[in-house]
């Protein structure tokens, strides 16, 4: 695990790094300034790690020191300690890792592994959605009409301790079920899943498993089940 230390001093660097792209901080001006940098090969290694920076596109972006402090790649550090890189435009913030007041996206972030007979939607293209008790939902997992099972499996890593979701019936057909969890291929619990019953939102305890799956045998073949509002923690 990365040491809080280590995180610390790297964020502060990335801070000054931010200032080179010309923006004055707690200023709405945007401000030029000529600096002399040096260029020397500098190696960026993250716990033992030798990381080679690279912007959005993939271009090899080198380090470089100027008056004595060295300014690193938001984005390759970012990376490199597992975290995003956000930039408003507005208020000209870069945000690594978590934006204030931002929905987290688990379908991009910690998306399905694998899918049996199910639909992941990564919440990508608004105009591709799925509909559960009348709400459209972009991002989420459909378990489709079977007369077998179907199922989503997702690899944890052993890093979360809980996983909550939202459930609903979809389609035409009457046909209750059961949802069943599955954490590292061992069968953990169930929930009745009634087809005329309101979504149910499930937290289902993981105890920090490699991997867990949701399985629905499904005796209904025109309708599904829409999962939404995943998160993990």
């Amino acid at each position: 695990m990365k040491s809080s230390k280590n995180v610390r001093r790297l964020l502060a660097v990335l801070a000054v790094g931010a200032m080179l792209v010309g923006t004055a901080a707690a200023s709405s001006t945007i401000t030029k300034k000529m600096i002399e940098v040096n260029y020397m090969g500098i190696k960026l290694v993250v716990d033992e790690v030798e990381v080679t920076p690279k912007d959005a596109s993939g271009n090899v972006v080198e380090p470089f020191t100027s008056s004595g402090t060295t300014y690193l790649p938001v984005r390759a550090v970012a990376n490199a300690l597992g975290k995003e890189v956000t930039w408003d435009g507005d208020t000209r913030t870069v945000y690594i890792g978590k934006v204030p007041g931002a929905e987290e996206n688990w379908m991009t972030k910690l998306p399905p592994y694998q899918l049996y007979r199910a639909t992941a939607y990564d919440g990508s293209d608004r105009k591709r959605t799925f509909e559960v008790a009348g709400n459209a939902q972009t991002k989420g997992v459909v378990l489709e009409a079977s007369w077998d099972q179907t199922f989503a499996l997702w690899n944890t890593n052993g890093e979360y301790s809980s996983m909550t979701f939202t459930i609903g019936h979809m389609g035409a057909q009457k046909y209750d079920t059961v949802l069943e969890v599955y954490l590292d291929s061992d069968y953990s619990t169930e929930y009745a899943l009634k087809w005329d019953g309101a979504p149910q939102t499930i937290t289902v305890d993981l105890h920090n498993a490699p991997n867990v799956k949701l399985v629905v045998n499904n005796r209904d073949a025109e309708g599904a089940w829409g999962i939404y509002d995943i998160s993990f923690s």
